[in-house]
């Protein structure tokens, strides 16, 4: 507390000046060009976003150096979206009602708005923007330049037993769920009375995207110790096509995945027992940042009636490559990376019905936790990198099996 009782008073130091700099522009456009108090506030404030910024990293954060200029790039974007941000926002709107509605100087309400975003312009510096590189990449979801080894191996996260446990739970309730042979509701948006409308949307040639909240209709969310299950479910449907030269051109293609989905970097079939596969693929998840993995998933095929069949896939190998695409390249231990995919299951259903199959996959993944702090800001980024994947395999497949018209 006694380090972080100094960088605040360090914060407040630059600060100050910073003040200094932001109503010495402020008064020198607003009384000395005549330029509207409001245009002036957002070029005053971004004055001293910049003084700030440039004080903090060489004063107030100098125990964590950014000196890569792409590591001082990002930050500075990151104080933006942050201290600029909530300057900017909150200087405007409380001036807007002190100068504007109140008729106050605009002096003295940009005074009082100062002080009230200080102290959340302290803690998002401290927790976002001046954190070591890499650890900025996993809260913010962000990838930086980081020039020392040390640097990045802080964004390790471990796969716990605690993790596992609670993982293996939700995988056998949803494994439980898709063994109910003769069940129905066959498909999950069904199970769960997901988008009514979903058939229509989808026959409309658009891909249904809906997230699970639990692995069973009425069950309370997971809770994962050190980890978040992301559970999501999606559907195609596929015209003029029948589920037999469908399901057989799948069987066929397994191994060339590469050929027909944007997230499969390369892929051969390692084993075939009838209806049992096994596939290797390397995967690369790109969204706001760039992974990649070497991955194996056992999958099975089974046909249930003559209109109705299904598949699973179970990763049974998930490694994050460091260096991906050099000469340097190799795998990370798996569940001691970065944590952004630990564990992955797709659960496939197949439909013959009127003019073509209709199509439904679930997917579920394991990755690390966000910090409790950030949940609020970070967890929506997380699950739309979840969603993004399965939807561009969803829109892939349905593009590789319009070809069997």
């Amino acid at each position: 507390m006694r380090g972080l009782g100094r960088r605040w008073l360090l914060f407040n130091g630059v600060g100050v000046v910073g003040v200094a700099v932001q109503l010495g522009v402020l008064a020198l456009l607003v009384h000395g060009a005549g330029v509207h108090y409001l245009l002036a506030t957002a070029v005053a404030v971004e004055a001293a976003v910049l003084h700030n910024f440039v004080w903090h990293q060489r004063v107030t954060w100098r125990d964590r150096p950014g000196s890569a200029p792409a590591d001082i790039a990002h930050r500075l974007l990151r104080f933006h979206l942050t201290n600029g941000a909530v300057s900017a926002v909150g200087n405007l709107a409380i001036m807007r009602v002190l100068g504007g509605q109140w008729g106050m100087d605009p002096l003295a309400a940009n005074l009082v708005a100062i002080v009230a975003c200080s102290m959340l312009n302290f803690m998002a510096s401290h927790t976002l923007v001046f954190k070591p590189a890499a650890i900025a990449a996993v809260v913010l979801g962000v990838s930086l330049a980081a020039p020392a080894t040390a640097r990045a191996d802080v964004t390790l996260a471990q796969l716990t037993s605690a993790a596992v446990a609670a993982w293996q739970q939700y995988e056998r309730t949803v494994d439980a769920r898709y063994d109910r042979r003769e069940s129905d509701p066959f498909f999950v948006h069904d199970t769960f009375k997901l988008a009514p409308g979903w058939r229509t949307q989808v026959a409309r040639g658009q891909v249904s995207m809906v997230a699970v909240p639990a692995a069973l209709p009425g069950a309370p969310e997971p809770t994962v110790p050190d980890g978040r299950i992301h559970h999501w479910v999606g559907a195609v449907f596929i015209p003029n096509v029948t589920l037999d030269r469908v399901l057989q051109h799948l069987r066929d293609r397994a191994g060339r995945e590469s050929e027909a989905f944007d997230d499969v970097v390369s892929s051969k079939l390692i084993a075939r027992d009838g209806d049992r596969l096994k596939v290797f693929m390397k995967l690369r998840r790109d969204s706001v940042i760039t992974v990649t993995y070497n991955t194996e998933h056992a999958v099975e095929y089974r046909r249930l009636t003559d209109a109705r069949a299904s598949s699973r896939s179970v990763a049974t190998k998930i490694a994050e490559l460091a260096d991906a695409g050099t000469p340097s390249e190799k795998e990370k231990p798996p569940g001691n990376d970065h944590g952004f995919l630990w564990r992955l299951n797709a659960y496939w259903r197949y439909e013959q019905i009127k003019g073509g199959v209709l199509i439904e996959c679930e997917s579920i993944s394991l990755s690390r936790s966000v910090p409790l702090l950030l949940r609020p800001f970070v967890t929506g980024t997380v699950e739309r990198i979840a969603r993004e994947s399965l939807e561009k395999t969803l829109v892939s497949l349905r593009k590789e099996l319009t070809r069997l018209q």
